[in-house]
């Protein structure tokens, strides 16, 4: 079922980047529209972090399609950062359902190598993205 509890307990992780948000004095907005997703959609970013940084939040629980759709993510954001004013996104990946193929590849930025401005996102995983919240290091 797309959407379903292998994703919903995403919530979760939303709350907890949130907090963290707040707690080290980032101004931040969350769930907001910035843009238009590749296909024309309009697209709501989980956060936007000093009007110039999209925060994407990708979990998986168990086993599903969640990582393959975290390409036509980061095309997204790659088209939405080209007609916008930010200067970068990161895809934000947590939770144990993610294939160990899928986190090799999205970790190793491999899609630098396929898209063009790949370079415009970064994913990381939440442990690491936490370590850069604490560190003022976005």
């Amino acid at each position: 079922m797309p959407g379903g509890s292998g994703t919903r307990t995403g919530t979760g992780q939303e709350l907890m980047i949130e907090s963290l948000l707040e707690f080290n004095h980032y101004d931040y907005k969350k769930q907001v529209f910035i843009g238009k997703q590749l296909f024309n959609n309009r697209y709501k970013a989980d956060f936007v972090v000093d009007n110039s940084i999209i925060v994407s939040l990708k979990w998986q629980q168990v086993a599903g399609t969640a990582e393959q759709k975290v390409i036509y993510e980061i095309a997204s954001l790659i088209k939405i950062i080209e007609n916008d004013n930010f200067k970068k996104a990161y895809v934000v990946i947590g939770g144990n359902g993610f294939s160990q193929n899928a986190k090799e590849y999205l970790f190793s930025q491999e899609h630098r190598n396929i898209l063009k401005h790949g370079d415009l996102v970064e994913n990381i995983g939440v442990e690491d993205f936490i370590a850069r919240l604490n560190n003022h290091n976005l």
